[in-house]
């Protein structure tokens, strides 16, 4: 902006969305869609690569020359725009349409200028509202206990990311903020829920759904579970806040999780018995911690109780850090800010910090319970983790060592075989083989010699129980090695990626797809 901009005089997020008539949203998702106000249309027009590359606008502002350039200057660079140039583009009328949903704002702004009181923007195929960046003159000013973040920042992105895409009955998604997950959801499920603790959040997400047009999806305002008690839903998803309250102001509702910054996915949890339904998914990324003792999985069960053993739980870590390298991570971290953390780490003996895939599915039927933690790689995706439960699943079942023998596995060309020598009475002598897995889940696996020979010859031809035939006719293998024992090996090897099963598939088809139209308020 130019710098002869006034200042704000007053905060910048005190006007909110109003919520007008149904012909009024009618209208406004008209205008965005004939104006082009799209994920294509503004980097097109913008020349840039994705909407989270915010742009300063020109200085003395953009040049408006048609609907999309009014759309852009006054919802995606949120500064001030004349109301006389911003009326001549829009089509007849849009100026009090806007008016009366609440998205202009003239008070602090200079003669015949208008502002926008929210952003509008295109995240994941829908129009989102949410809080602004900055003052329309581009200062920054103290964001509002409540803001609604924008959908577009990377915390978001990988969030929706591991978010399914299949269909169901019943979703709930909790924390919801713009709504942004509970509207992409609404394409899936057959009703979504989206609650939020906010008054603020709510006014914004149930903006949303209208915009959209949604009559599947109900915004309610209330702590976690509170709006939707007596109904229970097949998938449950939650982007939760982990910063305690000592480190950081208790009323940034946004951020904040209670004294040690688990209280929120803590409490989701605890919940799960009572809300998630058998064969119903949980989905959630956090940032929680190991501590000694205690990993972060182990408390889980912990916190699912008496019901622990009716669930799996699966973790897929994006990243680890000791409390010296995650404070070290963010070099603008107040000092303040880091001794509180460091007392918190003290008095919860935490050892890491770790930003992970949170899977939790109930079961059907009875079964033995999976617990497994592994380490995002090269390549990962969400069906990944989704795949490693089921087949984690297929190993408890009574039939898996003949599954196994029978299955033709293949070793993956992408793994490395590094082998360590040490000096031994004059001659180097091979001392350790380990098998480099990049992905999609990274490990670095010791293995004895005689895998390095069974595993090139998995050429997706021969079954287990073939292999198991020539190992011992080979003397790879010993010769008192049961057959089980040599199945389950399998079972290992295909877990941590060392060999694939091109073939196999999941055979269990439960409620998380079903689209029945089952009730949401049955158990």
């Amino acid at each position: 902006m130019s710098a002869t901009a006034p200042n704000i005089a007053g905060p910048w997020f005190q006007k909110v969305p109003q919520p007008g008539t149904d012909a009024d949203f009618a209208a406004l998702r008209r205008l965005i869609e004939e104006s082009g106000y799209h994920d294509e249309g503004i980097r097109g027009r913008l020349k840039i690569e994705s909407v989270a590359n915010y742009s300063a606008p020109p200085e003395g502002g953009r040049s408006i020359q048609d609907p999309l350039d009014a759309m852009i200057a006054l919802f995606f660079d949120c500064g001030f725009v004349e109301e006389a140039k911003l009326a001549a583009a829009l089509p007849s009328g849009t100026v009090p349409l806007f008016d009366r949903l609440g998205l202009l704002a003239r008070d602090h702004a200079p003669q015949g200028m208008v502002f926008a009181t929210a952003a509008i923007l295109p995240a994941y195929g829908v129009w989102t509202l949410c809080d602004r960046g900055a003052a329309p003159d581009g200062s920054r000013t103290p964001y509002p206990p409540d803001i609604v973040y924008p959908p577009v920042f990377d915390t978001t992105q990988s969030f929706m990311a591991e978010l399914p895409s299949t269909p169901c009955d019943s979703m709930l998604d909790m924390g919801t903020g713009t709504g942004v997950a509970a509207l992409r959801g609404a394409r899936q499920a057959r009703q979504v829920w989206a609650t939020d603790i906010t008054d603020r959040s709510v006014l914004f997400a149930e903006f949303n759904r209208r915009l959209a047009g949604l009559e599947n999806l109900t915004v309610g305002m209330g702590d976690l579970y509170a709006p939707v008690e007596g109904l229970t839903f097949d998938r449950i998803v939650i982007h939760p806040p982990y910063v305690p309250a000592k480190v950081r102001r208790a009323d940034h509702v946004f951020a904040v999780s209670g004294d040690d910054g688990e209280q929120v996915i803590r409490r989701t949890v605890e919940g799960l018995p009572q809300y998630l339904r058998p064969g119903g998914r949980f989905h959630s990324l956090q940032v929680a911690t190991d501590r000694e003792g205690e990993t972060f999985e182990q408390r889980i069960r912990k916190w699912l109780g008496d019901a622990h053993k009716e669930f799996d739980v699966m973790l897929a870590v994006h990243t680890r850090l000791s409390p010296g390298e995650y404070l070290a991570n963010d070099q603008n971290r107040l000092v303040e800010e880091s001794r509180n953390w460091l007392a918190l780490w003290e008095r919860t003996r935490t050892v890491a910090m770790v930003y992970a895939t949170l899977l939790i599915e109930r079961h059907e039927q009875p079964r033995q319970e999976v617990t497994r933690r592994a380490v995002r790689g090269e390549g990962y995706t969400r069906s990944d983790l989704e795949w490693l439960l089921e087949w984690h699943i297929a190993l408890t079942r009574p039939d898996h060592v003949e599954m196994l023998l029978e299955s033709r596995p293949v070793g993956d060309p992408q793994n490395e075989l590094l082998v360590a020598y040490r000096l031994r009475d004059g001659q180097f002598q091979k001392q350790e083989f380990r098998l480099e897995i990049p992905g999609p889940f990274r490990l670095s696996l010791r293995c004895e010699d005689w895998l390095t020979k069974l595993i090139p010859d998995c050429d997706g031809v021969r079954t287990w129980r073939e292999h198991f035939e020539r190992a011992k006719r080979d003397n790879i293998i010993r010769e008192d090695v049961p057959i089980e024992e040599f199945a389950r090996g399998l079972g290992v090897l295909v877990s941590v990626g060392a060999l694939r099963l091109p073939d196999w598939r999941p055979v269990a088809v439960t409620v998380r797809n079903r689209t029945d139209g089952a009730s949401s308020t049955g158990g």
